[in-house]
């Protein structure tokens, strides 16, 4: 009976745990999730072809291109390296392009280089400048500093032998196109802006669709997909990250030039049809409609012959041309009613995700609270064997010295505490080993395979079995059959209490990570 009276106080135990360890996963998970995206655009043609009713502009390879290296200064002297390439021998002035980099790249000599020489061979002038790379980081970045770095870039452009400065616009991908943005909105004369796979919204909302979109692909487990809403909508200040919140939309009411957008479908990346949704949508509030939307069988560059950005992919084969027929078209003057080719065409997209309105935190609300979260199981751990060996070498002494001990833990519950301390401590460490492992294949696009897949049905069979062991160990405290104490002594107490706390914390952990979702 007494035997029976233990099973059923565990399995209270044991079903209680897991309903408040359920119920606070539910509090730590915000009201918003990343959403399947459904309103997908119609591409009319496949054809990316540019053409202008104003007349036919002047194809790719009519000159040829001559390179000059310069350097610009920039605010507090520093100073920067550039190239410019331009039609050789080309009378008069013509348009010219600044081009601005996105994440991953600064210098101008690493960059472009196959894009700048095409269009410069179609009687644009380019001009590729380094980017300023002792104030922007991993953690810190500021795009209102760029920008302000890029006009001084863009002012020397303007002056540049052979350019007209009425048209002269910008060229930005990615990262690069919130820089643009700034500048289009702060200098109503650049003559056009060209945005390539921009992200268009902040990038804390961005990378909510961008991360589900990987883990999507690589078929990643639910739980673990479901992490991300607790994760993004965090206070990163410990990091920095600032940036994670830049206010990128307002830039685009001010888009009142002619505007060029650009996506490679293959891109999970970026709100390839929603993205450009948005932009059409504010450019047409804004009273501009002369805005042209091309997408290409390609990846984030618009390169081919890989899905992920690797070095050496060559440019889609239309790409340069319909980039030079577009620009030397709006030279010409070309309004949103005086295209011949359709404003939107190419591959037809289609996003996976879409990117949330917000981004707020649940329960746990910062990262400092997390590390602080996940560190504290294994601290306790530690400082509860330490406490235990104390009290072992006291207790060595005292039996050494024929002193009379007090009564030790009862029996099986030191054991219990060791198992639950090596078990918690083992399964968080292999779950932040698996977690980093997915993560890296989600950056590859490499499926989980059926091992990786049934190792998180293995975790999580593991977090039950602690559960229960928990459960276990709280009998062991609270259901003794013999009348006598389940610890005795203020060293066994804290020995307890340290270990139950570590355990908890690391179950906490757990419950962040989303263990329990299969």
């Amino acid at each position: 009976m007494q035997k029976l009276k233990r099973a059923g106080f565990t399995a209270a135990s044991f079903v209680v745990i897991l309903l408040v360890m359920l119920l606070l996963g539910q509090a730590m998970t915000p009201d918003w999730q990343v959403e399947p995206y459904r309103n997908h655009i119609q591409v009319p043609t496949r054809s990316t072809a540019i053409a202008s009713r104003l007349g036919t502009t002047t194809p790719e390879g009519t000159y040829k291109v001559k390179e000059r290296k310069i350097s610009i200064v920039l605010d507090g002297g520093v100073r920067i390296q550039a190239i410019v390439r331009q039609p050789r021998d080309r009378e008069g002035t013509g348009p010219a392009c600044l081009f601005i980099h996105g994440a991953g790249t600064g210098k101008s000599s690493e960059v472009y280089g196959d894009l700048t020489s095409a269009m410069a061979s179609a009687g644009i002038t380019t001009l590729v400048p380094d980017k300023r790379l002792d104030n922007y980081t991993t953690f810190h970045r500021d795009y209102q500093a760029l920008a302000a770095d890029y006009q001084r870039s863009l002012d020397q452009l303007r002056s540049w032998p052979g350019v007209d400065p009425t048209k002269v616009g910008l060229y930005a991908e990615s990262e690069g196109t919130w820089i643009s943005s700034i500048m289009t909105a702060k200098d109503s004369s650049i003559a056009f802006s060209i945005l390539t796979s921009p992200p268009v919204y902040p990038g804390r909302r961005q990378m909510a669709m961008a991360a589900t979109n990987y883990l999507d692909l690589i078929g990643a487990p639910k739980g673990i997909r479901n992490v991300i809403p607790r994760f993004i909508g965090m206070d990163l200040s410990l990091l920095g990250l600032e940036y994670a919140d830049f206010p990128s939309l307002p830039y685009l009411d001010q888009l009142r030039m002619p505007v060029m957008i650009n996506f490679g479908t293959m891109d999970v990346s970026m709100p390839v049809e929603q993205g450009a949704q948005e932009i059409i949508r504010r450019t047409h509030a804004s009273g501009n409609d002369n805005v042209t939307l091309r997408y290409y069988p390609t990846n984030h560059q618009i390169r081919t012959g890989s899905r992920l950005a690797k070095d050496g992919l060559p440019l889609e084969p239309r790409y340069t041309h319909n980039l030079e027929d577009w620009i030397n078209a709006v030279a010409l003057g070309t309004q949103a009613d005086q295209w011949s080719t359709p404003m939107i065409a190419g591959s037809q997209p289609h996003q996976l995700n879409q990117v949330p309105d917000r981004t707020d935190s649940g329960l746990i609300s910062s990262l400092t609270a997390l590390l602080t979260l996940m560190a504290s199981g294994p601290v306790l751990l530690v400082a509860a064997l330490i406490a235990a060996l104390i009290g072992a070498l006291n207790s060595h002494l005292r039996a050494r010295d024929n002193i009379r001990q007090r009564p030790s833990f009862s029996k099986g519950l030191a054991g219990r505490l060791w198992a639950l301390g090596l078990l918690a401590t083992g399964l968080i460490t292999a779950l932040l080993a698996y977690a980093f492992t997915v993560v890296r294949q989600a950056f590859g696009l490499v499926h989980l395979s059926s091992m990786m897949t049934f190792s998180w049905f293995l975790l999580s069979g593991l977090c039950l079995v602690l559960i229960l062991l928990l459960a276990s160990t709280l009998t062991s405290i609270f259901s003794q059959s013999d009348g006598k104490p389940a610890v005795a002594g203020a060293g066994h107490w804290l020995t307890l209490t340290l270990t139950l706390l570590g355990s908890l914390a690391i179950l906490g952990s757990l419950i962040f990570w989303n263990i329990l979702v299969f």
